[in-house]
């Protein structure tokens, strides 16, 4: 898989790719132009109907009291209710539009990137902790929730207020509105100076921030392991200084957006006393009227609340653009184990699996994992893989699986290399049973099925019933319901329940790995028989330590240091004295 090994978005030298994150977001926008035009519709209607009021003020103090005309001071007093209503229900409109669509747009990208990481391959999540994927998922996919329905339309509502404010003034009279003009360069430097100095900050408030909730699902998964060895004050240190971190960052990005602020506020407060001052002037030669003056400092407040709320846009726009960043980069990661262009669909095993001088390591800098491996397994026939823990016996159904890829040789399925054939067909024929089982929450019957509601209850009896497995069954009927990873389960009861799961699917080939290494002596016997009695038209693979679960073997083969040292049955790898025969008497004695 092209992937680079880091962390994504954790390393503290790493900077934003703005444009690879401006392309993804304007594409989740792009695709949606529809509902967010018609939210910015609504939005426009409101903040027009909101800049009359300053016109009606004018209208009452220029015209309707001097006059005192009661009918123009009701019609002004309607008008102003009449627009402070259509300014909520607009309001009301746009929020609600948003909403639908910023929802419909986060479910979708969630998603997506639950699509695209169910199809990237295991090296990937060897390397990312699962923890700061669902940070990914969660976290960063409600930072752009925010960004779309809120952020983006209040800069496009603060600038075109603040555009609008300014014509009217400029129309209304053009000499005091230059008088103002200087005071808006001074606000732009200032933003610019603002955004230049907490930009790195943000960033890092971010990254921490999203570190924390990847440590709490971490160590919450493994809370049987340090509630075990009394690590709970170790941890919680940890957590103490993850949040002692964020608070010493968010507060120094917090203490700079003060001093902008009330910058800003000092600078608003001068601005109208500009206007009274010079205005007060204009008033009394008889340039401008008082409705004008009036007019101008209701405008004021308009220009100066988007340079309020920058602080706050600023904040939301970094925050989006890393989260943006993060997404971004997961979504570019693309699988090295893809489907071939013209792929073979396996409908069935006729003949063979065969491994034809295999050689495989999990990078160019790793040692060889496998070394010029090589059997052949026909349909029907049970392979058992022994040897030491970590001499490559489930690195030989993990490529069987394409899991991972090989570098050299061949891994034949009826005579054709698996990497022409497609992955679906291919995984579909095989079942896994692993000695570290995971089921999902849910009832027995589900667990039995994989969730796929499409297979019928009548299979998983029969499978229960050809196993043998009935007086288990009742003592863990289907209905029951199974806990977050069958913590109310024991381990044995897991592996059961998954061997039976792999009969229920009915794959032509039945990886066994360790699966009976949990299971006490008489159930044990029970799956072994189960497996001999009833699976003779299966293609077995058995990879397990205790000899006794594969003595029936058709062939057994010894792995060592990745390479295969002895292939033969039980008894013609007993008489040959060697590797295979030093395990034998290691586990039943000199006397067996």
């Amino acid at each position: 898989m092209h992937f680079d090994g880091q962390d994504d978005g954790q390393d503290p030298k790493e900077r934003i790719n703005y444009k690879a994150t401006f392309r993804l977001l304007y594409s989740l926008l792009s695709e949606r132009k529809g509902p967010f035009l018609v939210a910015f519709l609504y939005m426009s209607a409101g903040t027009l109907l909101n800049l009359l009021i300053p016109v009606i003020a004018k209208y009452v103090i220029d015209r309707a009291l001097p006059a005192k005309d009661q009918a123009s001071l009701l019609l002004a007093a309607g008008a102003y209710l009449l627009a402070t209503i259509l300014v909520l229900f607009f309001n009301y409109l746009q929020v609600a539009q948003l909403a639908r669509a910023g929802q419909d747009l986060i479910v979708d990208l969630k998603q997506r990137m639950l699509r695209h990481m169910l199809s990237l391959d295991l090296e990937f999540y060897s390397a990312t902790p699962v923890g700061r994927l669902t940070a990914r998922v969660q976290s960063d996919t409600s930072t752009l929730y925010v960004l779309f329905t809120n952020t983006v339309i209040t800069i496009f509502n603060d600038a075109l207020m603040f555009s609008a404010a300014a014509c009217v003034m400029a129309y209304s009279d053009l000499k005091l509105t230059l008088i103002l003009l200087p005071l808006f360069p001074l606000l732009a430097f200032m933003g610019w100076l603002f955004a230049r100095i907490t930009s790195p900050m943000y960033v890092k408030v971010r990254k921490i921030a999203s570190e924390i909730p990847g440590f709490l699902t971490e160590q919450l998964n493994g809370i049987s392991v340090l509630q075990a060895f009394g690590r709970e004050t170790a941890v919680s240190g940890k957590m103490e200084d993850l949040n002692r971190r964020k608070f010493t960052a968010e507060m120094r990005v917090e203490l700079y957006g003060v001093v902008f602020f009330l910058s800003i506020v000092l600078l608003n407060p001068a601005a109208t006393a500009t206007v009274f001052g010079i205005g007060g002037r204009l008033v009394m030669g008889g340039g401008v009227t008082v409705g004008v003056i009036v007019m101008f400092v209701l405008y004021l407040g308009y220009l100066f609340e988007p340079i309020f709320r920058l602080s706050d846009h600023l904040s939301v726009i970094q925050s989006s653009f890393s989260a943006g960043h993060r997404i971004a980069r997961i979504l570019e990661l693309r699988p090295t184990l893809t489907e071939p262009r013209k792929p073979r669909y396996l409908s069935s095993m006729r003949d063979s699996i065969e491994f034809r001088n295999v050689w495989m390591r999990y990078n160019e800098e790793a040692g060889w994992v496998l070394r010029n491996v090589s059997f052949t397994l026909a349909r029907g026939r049970s392979l058992a893989i022994l040897g030491e823990t970590g001499g490559g016996k489930t690195t030989v159904t993990s490529l069987l699986f394409r899991f991972y890829d090989f570098q050299k040789g061949h891994i034949l399925v009826d005579g054709t290399d698996i990497r022409g054939l497609s992955l679906a067909s291919l995984r579909s024929a095989i079942g896994l049973v692993q000695q570290d089982i995971y089921l999902f929450p849910g009832t027995v019957m589900e667990n039995l099925k994989l969730m796929d509601a499409a297979i019928p209850d009548a299979r998983v009896h029969d499978a229960i019933r050809l196993m043998g497995l009935e007086a288990f069954f009742r003592k863990h009927p289907l209905d029951k319901k199974v806990q977050e990873k069958g913590a109310n389960l024991s381990i044995g009861e897991k592996q059961v329940i998954s061997l039976a799961r792999a009969m229920v699917l009915d794959q032509e080939v039945l990886v066994l790995d360790e699966a009976t290494s949990n299971m006490d002596p008489h159930t044990e016997r029970l799956i072994t028989a189960a497996i001999g009695n009833l699976l003779k038209h299966k293609t077995v693979i058995i990879i397990a330590h205790r000899l006794s679960t594969v003595r029936n073997a058709d062939r057994v083969m010894m792995i060592s240091g990745g390479e295969v040292k002895e292939l033969g049955t039980h008894d013609e790898l007993l008489a040959k004295d060697g590797l295979y025969s030093r395990y034998y008497r290691l586990q039943f004695g000199e006397g067996e």
